[in-house]
């Protein structure tokens, strides 16, 4: 945490981005965020200088049924 903010490690495929917390919905959603496997996080994607970050509005929990399986991609 950084001044009471929460900073989530989102990964795929394509890289890494962080899921920004501010103080007041981490306490909020504090116990979703700490014991649910899968979350759906809803906000705003900001893109500077090829770091992506999510500012962070609503958090949800995204249960495995809802999961859509991929296809494996090789990016080699």
């Amino acid at each position: 945490t950084a001044k009471g903010f929460v900073f989530i490690s989102l990964e795929d495929e394509t890289g890494v981005s962080n899921a920004i917390v501010d103080p007041d919905l981490f306490e909020r959603f504090r116990l979703l965020i700490t014991e649910e496997a899968f979350l759906l996080i809803e906000g705003e994607v900001q893109n500077s200088d090829r770091v992506v970050l999510i500012k962070t509005r609503n958090i949800k929990p995204l249960a495995h049924a809802q999961l859509l399986g991929a296809d494996s991609h090789d990016f080699h």
